[in-house]
């Protein structure tokens, strides 16, 4: 697996990330993330109108309610990149001790992994030399039975599915709620089509879904490299 590791750095070995401004970049050309091409199939949230209806039915102030969604992002943001963080050491550092629910959850999700599966990155960041974008996988594996491989990424929200008023994406997926489950699965997809230029392929695009509780939901999600790759070639 060393000299697969090797082939995958070397790729990739031109794109720089600042951590900081969450920013790709090759030889000083920026990137738009995996995250910034997501927004393209989302319709926009009406911030201030639904939190004014908000407002009315809790017998609070706008602003109120404006708050209380920042601090639940802010907190939920957090929570995120300190679950991450332990992922990332202890798929190597086995060890560490987990702090909270979701990182036993962590910690479980690698104890019961086959043997056959192997990690082989963690973080894996890539970008594409045709369509000119960029992502961070949380997790690449290699299934050593079939000789393929299998992104993982790690997901933290309360609610996986929640959908606002029977919301849809956009075409060509407007056959699919608008939900953070449907957006990590085009997420996926397109770290596919990152990483597949390798010549690699990918079996599997798995989301693991931790919980305070310290269990974990693992779903294989729909491949829509398809229709994402005809979207890039329009968008190019």
């Amino acid at each position: 697996m060393e000299n697969v590791t090797l082939n995958i750095e070397n790729f990739f070995d031109k794109l720089e990330f600042d951590a900081k401004q969450h920013r790709y970049n090759v030889n000083d050309l920026v990137l738009p993330s995996v995250s910034k091409l997501l927004d393209d199939f989302k319709y926009p949230f009406e911030t201030d109108k639904v939190a004014g209806f908000s407002a009315e039915k809790r017998g609070k102030t706008k602003a109120e309610i404006l708050k209380e969604w920042d601090d639940k992002r802010q907190e939920a943001c957090d929570r995120g990149h300190r679950v991450h963080d332990f992922a990332e050491h202890y798929m190597w550092e086995r060890d560490l001790i987990p702090s909270c629910g979701q990182e036993q959850a962590v910690v479980k999700f690698w104890q019961e992994m086959p043997d056959y599966i192997v990690p082989v990155v963690a973080e894996l960041k890539m970008y594409h030399k045709e369509f000119w974008y960029a992502g961070t996988a949380d997790v690449l594996l290699y299934n050593k039975k079939t000789n393929k491989f299998i992104i993982v990424d790690y997901k933290t929200n309360e609610d996986l599915f929640k959908n606002y008023k029977n919301k849809k994406l956009k075409y060509p997926f407007a056959y699919l709620k608008d939900s953070p489950y449907n957006s990590y699965q085009l997420q996926l997809s397109f770290y596919q089509i990152l990483f597949q230029q390798i010549n690699y392929v990918i079996e599997d695009r798995k989301i693991v879904w931790l919980m305070p509780n310290g269990t974990y939901n693992m779903y294989s999600t729909e491949d829509f490299t398809s229709e994402l790759q005809y979207y890039l070639t329009k968008r190019n």
